[in-house]
């Protein structure tokens, strides 16, 4: 007579006992069913801030780039490289006096970002304008614009959050609730905006501080949401069961808004043969706060649905 098949958690493969907890065909232990769908304050607080934060920050720095008169030389080159920064450091340092009681590994959140960091130099900069030089050929027309946007800027940088999140804290036990895809993949998303917004200054040699600040706050908004909404649909992938074409379409779907986010910041910031770089901030907020609420509603009917199944209150 055969023995029954031990049945473990999916995360710590400790043997498990009916009634068994089970998610998407996938069970749990008690400590980490809790987890898995464990509401992280820490991070919703710290994604408003920093919406806020940055909002007012390009405000403040437009208005008294005004006053102050254009910067020239390397004055101009250290306050470019310094706001380059600014939107992730607010982000992790106000993330991390949130998540006091729990927080995430710092080494992985900081290897995430330098690992997304550094792809984006070595292979997505190199990929979008040394291989396909896309600032070339791809303001043809609005159609190629448009496809160049989303099938080449859009799947690069996004194909680079996702190797980071996956090589690195993916297949981890620190990857143990469902918000950590979304922290992870908002720490990526800030890695590759990182480096685009320092090659931006860099690559002008400083930046006028009004359009510099308006460009790094959008490009940090944008790439921290689209991160993030890719590392939800990573999530749901890992604990819960879902069919093959689950992941590749979260990432379609991220590198899609990616690409079309890239192609509106040119298109809206255009006025007749000006630039209204407000236009562009105030679309990267939009964005930002729209994907913001999406993950908001996902998390909650992820949640919903798990309780629902596990016969808890709601």
């Amino acid at each position: 007579m055969t023995d029954k098949p031990t049945i473990s958690c999916c995360i710590c493969d400790a043997p498990l006992a009916p009634p068994y907890a089970i998610l998407g065909q996938r069970a749990y232990c008690a400590h980490h069913f809790a987890l898995v769908n464990k509401p992280h304050v820490g991070f919703w607080r710290a994604g408003v801030v920093q919406i806020i934060a940055t909002g007012l920050l390009s405000a403040l720095v437009a208005f008294l780039a005004g006053l102050l008169g254009p910067l020239e030389g390397t004055p101009l080159l250290v306050v470019g490289l310094v706001l380059a920064v600014v939107p992730s450091i607010i982000w992790m340092i106000f993330f991390y006096q949130q998540d006091r009681l729990e927080p995430e590994p710092k080494h992985r959140i900081a290897a995430v970002f330098l690992l997304a960091l550094l792809l984006a130099d070595v292979i997505g900069r190199r990929l979008v304008d040394e291989w396909f030089h896309v600032r070339v050929w791809a303001s043809a027309d609005t159609f190629t614009s448009l496809a160049a946007a989303i099938l080449i800027v859009g799947v690069t940088w996004q194909a680079i959050a996702y190797i980071a999140v996956r090589l690195l804290v993916y297949a981890t036990p620190e990857f143990d609730e469902r918000m950590d895809g979304i922290v992870y993949g908002t720490v990526a998303g800030l890695g590759v905006a990182t480096l685009i917004n320092l090659r931006y200054v860099l690559d002008n040699g400083g930046v006028a501080l009004a359009p510099g600040v308006i460009n790094v706050v959008t490009a940090s908004l944008a790439h921290a949401s689209f991160g993030g909404l890719m590392g939800y649909f990573m999530a749901e992938a890992k604990f819960t069961h879902r069919p093959a074409w689950w992941v590749p379409l979260g990432f379609a779907l991220a590198a899609g808004l990616n690409g079309l986010f890239t192609w509106l910041i040119g298109e809206v910031s255009a006025a007749g043969l000006s630039v209204d770089y407000w236009r562009s901030l105030l679309l990267g907020l939009g964005v930002a706060l729209a994907a913001f609420f999406t993950l908001v509603g996902l998390m909650r009917r992820s949640t919903e649905v798990t309780l629902r199944q596990s016969g808890r209150p709601l």
